[in-house]
Formats: C-alpha cells, sequence, structure tokens
C-alpha cells in the first residue's frame, strides 16, 4: 500500500472533509506502520530475533 492509497483509505472511512489534523494524524500513524516495518525486516535479514524479555522492555519504555 502506498502513501496515497493509505491516505484514501483513511478518507473513506470518515465523513465528512478533512482537517488538518486528520492529515496530521493519518500521516503520524503511516510514519509509524513503515518504522515498525522496516525495523522487523532488518532485524529478519540480519536473522536477529528479539526475546519476549527484550520486547517486553522495548514497549515499556515506549
Amino acid at each position: 500500500m502506498t502513501e496515497k492509497e493509505y491516505l484514501a483509505y483513511c478518507q473513506s472511512q470518515i465523513a465528512g472533509p478533512l482537517k488538518e489534523e486528520d492529515l496530521i494524524t493519518m500521516l503520524t500513524a503511516w510514519g509509524t506502520i513503515n518504522y515498525s516495518l522496516g525495523y522487523k525486516t532488518a532485524l529478519a535479514d540480519h536473522k536477529i530475533k528479539i526475546s519476549a524479555e527484550s520486547q517486553s522492555e522495548t514497549k515499556g519504555s515506549a
């Protein structure tokens, strides 16, 4: 899914015109999704496994 497709999808989920705040929220979510996908892909590419303990520490610090 591209950024434009994502924004079109988001716009289809709401009624009425988009406000500036809506666009900022959608683009922030898009960036977060892409960062997470890239992070997970990088771990897989380098065959790095995260233990459950490490994941809980990461979630707690966010």
